[in-house]
């Protein structure tokens, strides 16, 4: 499993993303017309080496069709991954072991005018 891979996984087998967006996770850019809420998430300037491990940065883009719902989403998908206090999380998720999820950023909001919805970013890091 590659880090996107494990991304995918872990937002698709969280329950409270999932109860929220169902199946609409797409890696790459989100399809045009998909229902809101969405997440699309992408690496943001591909996987590096550092020390023999794989190093990347991953914006994960939730979107709503309110401002609040937006933010609301990310900071679900922050506390999944990073944990509350944000200081990282590592463990296995199928064939792919994460050694280290930490956040890089929380984007704020920005606004949509094209599909009239809200995206909250949120930039992870993972080293596996």
């Amino acid at each position: 499993m590659k880090p996107d891979q494990y991304i995918g996984y872990v937002l698709l087998n969280t329950t409270a993303v999932t109860a929220i967006t169902s199946t609409r996770v797409n890696y790459g850019l989100r399809p045009t017309g998909t229902v809101l809420p969405a997440i699309n998430f992408y690496d943001i300037a591909g996987v590096g080496k550092a020390n023999g491990l794989d190093n990347g940065v991953y914006s994960i883009n939730c979107r709503a069709a309110t401002a609040r719902a937006a933010r609301d989403l990310a900071d679900l998908v922050q506390s999944t991954f990073v944990g509350s206090d944000a200081t990282g999380t590592s463990g296995n998720a199928s064939t792919f072991s994460a050694i280290r999820v930490s956040l890089v950023r929380s984007g704020g909001l920005i606004t949509e005018p094209d599909d009239s919805c809200f995206n909250a970013p949120v930039d992870i890091r993972v080293i596996s």
